[in-house]
């Protein structure tokens, strides 16, 4: 009797934990792949050069632009090794070269959007979030 309350709770605890657990996040794989990310845009500012510390000391002001998606993802290592794999990732900073996405990134700030590009890792002091993507294009989000 005691063996078949064992089973039966572990089996209860189980299916409880489950349901309660997240959802396993979509893996994307760093460039040349091409990826269609949508989420909020937002903007920060963080310290630059010369120390990356602290805009009261006289560091730059940098400013990036942030997309938050809702559900996170995981990326895949790549063949560089630079681009590690990373997990659970909801912020994507944006790197930006087209003039008419900066408009769009303007209009669009707070709202959401989907951006098509490609995925690299941060390497450098401008880098602000762990995995960056190289807009291709933006649009208003659906």
């Amino acid at each position: 009797m005691r063996l078949i309350s064992s089973t039966f709770l572990i089996t209860t605890l189980t299916v409880v934990a489950a349901a309660y657990l997240p959802a396993r996040a979509q893996c994307v794989k760093y460039e040349p792949a091409v990826v269609t990310l949508t989420g909020t845009l937002s903007s920060h500012v963080f310290p630059g050069p010369p120390n990356y510390e602290s805009i009261k000391r006289g560091d730059q002001k940098e400013r990036a632009i942030i997309l938050t998606i809702a559900s996170p993802i995981c990326v895949n290592g790549g063949d560089d090794a630079v681009d590690e794999p990373e997990y659970n990732i909801r912020d994507l900073q944006l790197v930006i070269t087209k003039p008419a996405d900066w408009k769009t990134v303007e209009r669009r700030l707070g709202k959401r959007v989907s951006v098509v590009g490609t995925l690299f890792h941060a390497h450098t002091g401008h880098h602000r979030t762990k995995v960056l993507i190289d807009v291709t294009n933006i649009q208003s989000g659906t």
